[in-house]
């Protein structure tokens, strides 16, 4: 198991922080509270790079809600073999994104990142975006965004398989993934997303998205708190659901708070020994 080699230090000046993933320096917005949480918790966003590292070269990353960059970064620092696609609807975030990704290109002259100016949905077809220290999430039918399908942005360019499929836009991750039913089903790739609601409308929309995923064959699941560690791996859909009951409960303020979201990896079969191999490498590190 090639070790983890990621190296993250932090600077902070009047205007822009500055975050650095092994050789590539990123700049983040003055407000962005991501170094703060990379401080405090040693695990935050600490699993995709070090899945990224053992992904096979030919094939694409897919990264819905980039962001500013971050994630594509430090993935890209453990294997800049693959190629990556970053979608991200935000004006002010696409421009770090971009930035971002110029200054890595300059470091890695044969980095292959292509960046989409999108917001991706499937049944809700129009949005605005609304959010404060460096994250933003949608609001369904208040206008001002018109969705487009992942499927489609797949469909319109040339690109290796699809071997990860990662979502972050706070809420409506089941319709990103939702979106991308043919996408699933031809290349089958892992698919990992954020599993955040605050209304029953949201809960329902990632329960369902369970089941669809479990049909198609995804069966083997793995649920990380919102500090990056492993809450559980299993193949029972039933468990996650507990998980989202319990989650639930505390966003009804009928339970004590302890976490706030979940990420959630989901894989078919094939992918079982791999995934099983990388939890374990990513449980015994430190």
């Amino acid at each position: 198991m090639k070790k983890l080699l990621m190296k993250l230090s932090l600077k902070v000046s009047r205007a822009d922080q500055q975050l650095r993933f092994g050789d590539f320096s990123i700049r983040l917005p003055h407000d962005h509270l991501l170094p703060v949480y990379l401080r405090k918790h040693p695990s935050y966003d600490r699993f995709l790079p070090f899945l990224a590292a053992q992904l096979e070269g030919e094939s694409t990353v897919i990264d819905v809600g980039a962001n500013c960059g971050d994630t594509v970064a430090a993935m890209a620092a453990q294997n800049p073999r693959l190629h990556y696609l970053c979608i991200e609807p935000d004006e002010r975030f696409r421009r770090y994104l971009k930035s971002n990704i110029a200054a890595m290109q300059q470091v890695a002259s044969g980095l292959r990142i292509e960046t989409v100016d999108a917001m991706i949905g499937k049944d809700i077809t129009q949005a605005s975006l609304t959010g404060t220290n460096g994250s933003k999430h949608a609001v369904p039918g208040s206008g001002g965004i018109t969705t487009t399908t992942l499927d489609d942005i797949v469909a319109a360019g040339q690109r290796p398989p699809v071997r990860l499929l990662k979502s972050d836009v706070d809420g409506f991750d089941y319709d990103v993934v939702n979106s991308a039913a043919g996408l699933i089903r031809h290349d089958r790739p892992l698919v990992y997303y954020e599993c955040q609601f605050f209304d029953e409308a949201q809960r329902s929309g990632f329960e369902e998205l369970i089941t669809r995923l479990f049909d198609a064959d995804y069966t083997h699941w793995t649920v990380f708190d919102n500090f990056g560690e492993i809450m559980l791996a299993g193949t029972r859909p039933a468990q996650v659901r507990q998980l989202m009951a319990y989650s639930w409960r505390q966003q009804q303020k009928r339970a004590t708070r302890t976490i706030y979201y979940f990420d959630i990896l989901a894989a078919v079969p094939a992918d079982a020994p791999f995934v099983d191999q990388i939890l374990a490498a990513y449980g015994a590190r430190r």
